[in-house]
C-alpha cells in the first residue's frame, strides 16, 4: 500500500512538471477594460467585436453569449457595468448591447481577450476587415537621399 501511495504520488509530481505546454497555451478571457479606456467597438459578426482602446487602436476581442444581430449595423453600442466596478470585464455579468434597438436584451460577455498584432492579423484574415492603419512607408521602397532632396526643393 504504501508502494502505491509512492508511486501515485511521483506520478503527481512529474505529470505537474510535464504540464508547462498546456499552461502556455492558456488564454486569458476574463481581461478587464476602464469604460473610460473603451474607445468604441468594431463588430466582425452577431457574436464577436472588437474594443478599441480610446487611441482607436485594436485593444480586445469579445465574445458575446447570446447573438445581436444589429451588432454589425449599429452605430451606438451601450456598455453595462452590472457590477459598477467602472470596468467592462469578460466572463462576468458585464454586457454589451444596442441603444434604440427593440430587438433584444444585452448580450453578456462571454470572453474578453487582448489583442497583439499576431491576433490583429488572424481576425483580419478570419473576417476579411482592417483593423488597423496600414502605413504607406511600409508599401512604397525607401527613398535616397537624392530623391528626398528633390521631393523637398
Amino acid at each position: 500500500m504504501k508502494k502505491l501511495l509512492m508511486l501515485a504520488a511521483a506520478l503527481a509530481v512529474g505529470a505537474t512538471a510535464s504540464g508547462s505546454p498546456v499552461e502556455e497555451q492558456t488564454v486569458e478571457k476574463d481581461a478587464c477594460a476602464f469604460l473610460t479606456q473603451i474607445g468604441g467597438v468594431r463588430a466582425l459578426d452577431s457574436r464577436t467585436a472588437v474594443i478599441l482602446s480610446s487611441t482607436g487602436k485594436p485593444a480586445y476581442v469579445v465574445t458575446l453569449g447570446t447573438p445581436l444581430p444589429e451588432l454589425k449595423y449599429a452605430i451606438r453600442y451601450a456598455y453595462i457595468d452590472r457590477d459598477r466596478d467602472g470596468r467592462l470585464c469578460g466572463r462576468s455579468r458585464d454586457a454589451i448591447a444596442v441603444p434604440g434597438e427593440a430587438v433584444g436584451p444585452p448580450a453578456r460577455i462571454m470572453a474578453r481577450t487582448p489583442l497583439d498584432p499576431t491576433k490583429i492579423r488572424a481576425l483580419e484574415e478570419k473576417y476579411q476587415v482592417t483593423l488597423t492603419k496600414k502605413n504607406k512607408s511600409n508599401d512604397e521602397p525607401p527613398k535616397s537621399d537624392d530623391q528626398a532632396d528633390r521631393a523637398t526643393s
